[in-house]
């Protein structure tokens, strides 16, 4: 009996492994199934994500309680915001790989997009633990202490952050962000610096960068950095009269 290629509908022969006109796998495991999935996302657009769903669906059919599959139909499903469905994909992937320290961060990064802050902490302090080399946990976990108000954890993880990768640079931002808060100007000054230094095209950054300087005292440098602001950004109402006060 022939086999139907599911992609361009030619038959094969029943004992062919692949479509003779795509390539396509006919007798597909859960693997194939997968590589598949992934060939169609990165393919892009609308019909790939839809194939891509397509295949990962089927893996899911033939091995419900497969890491990968549930793990990366979570992550096309997050992709395009698809949110609370990808939550349910991304605990499947743990269930079945439990020291998987990926899994645990895109569930981290699932929790706090849905406001879910204290899960979202305890899943990137899970991928930490399980992986302590691996960065985006550090900088995420961060960004959800400093919403919670744990602004010496949020700095003591971005200062893990920059240790580990001096050019991650919105990580600097943040730490920048978080020692203004704490009232710590010469912290916050060099953390901004680090960024000028290497992108002088955001406005924000010298807005904050100005601020410090003006708190620091040093009117002159807070001049310099809030007009390089306004020059960034003609239309900052509010970094224009900081600047106007500065320059009476």
């Amino acid at each position: 009996m022939d086999i139907r290629c599911e992609r361009c509908g030619t038959d094969n022969p029943d004992d062919h492994k692949y479509c003779r006109e795509c390539g396509n796998a006919l007798k597909k495991t859960v693997k194939d199934r997968i590589n598949e999935a992934l060939k169609w996302r990165r393919e892009g657009g609308e019909r790939g994500y839809g194939q891509a769903l397509i295949e990962l669906t089927e893996a899911l059919k033939t091995d419900p309680n497969n890491a990968e599959a549930n793990f990366y139909m979570g992550k096309f499903l997050y992709e395009n915001a698809s949110v609370y469905n990808a939550l349910h994909y991304f605990k499947k992937a743990i269930e079945a790989a439990p020291g998987w320290a990926e899994a645990y961060y895109r569930l981290g990064v699932t929790y706090y997009r849905l406001c879910r802050i204290r899960e979202a902490v305890e899943a990137f302090e899970k991928a930490i633990g399980l992986n302590p080399d691996y960065i985006s946990p550090y900088y995420f976990a961060a960004l959800a202490y400093y919403h919670t108000g744990m602004t010496d954890k949020a700095i003591q993880n971005l200062q893990e952050v920059v240790r580990r990768d001096p050019n991650y640079l919105i990580a600097y931002y943040h730490l920048g962000r978080a020692y203004t808060k704490k009232k710590m100007m010469d912290e916050a000054i060099e953390a901004f610096e680090s960024i000028v230094r290497v992108n002088r095209e955001d406005a924000d950054v010298f807005f904050h960068l100005g601020y410090c300087y003006w708190k620091k005292g040093n009117d002159d440098k807070a001049i310099w950095a809030l007009g390089k602001a306004v020059e960034l950004n003609p239309a900052d109402e509010n970094t224009k009269e900081l600047l106007k006060q500065l320059m009476r």
